[in-house]
């Protein structure tokens, strides 16, 4: 597979698009900009879990 594209998707999100040269199968996959500002990474900091002490 090779990255042959990005364009900016939704807010702090690129849609990557991926080509297999030998097959010419096509992958698009949405990937976060900044992955600390990302949605999923938020939930983590903004969680109650916490560094054990």
């Amino acid at each position: 597979m090779m990255l042959v594209r990005i364009k900016p998707g939704r807010l702090n999100f690129d849609l990557r698009t991926f080509e297999c040269v030998k097959c010419n199968h096509v992958e698009k996959t949405l990937v976060g900009t900044d992955p600390i500002r990302s949605a999923d990474a938020l939930g983590w900091l903004l969680s109650e879990l916490r560094p054990p002490t």
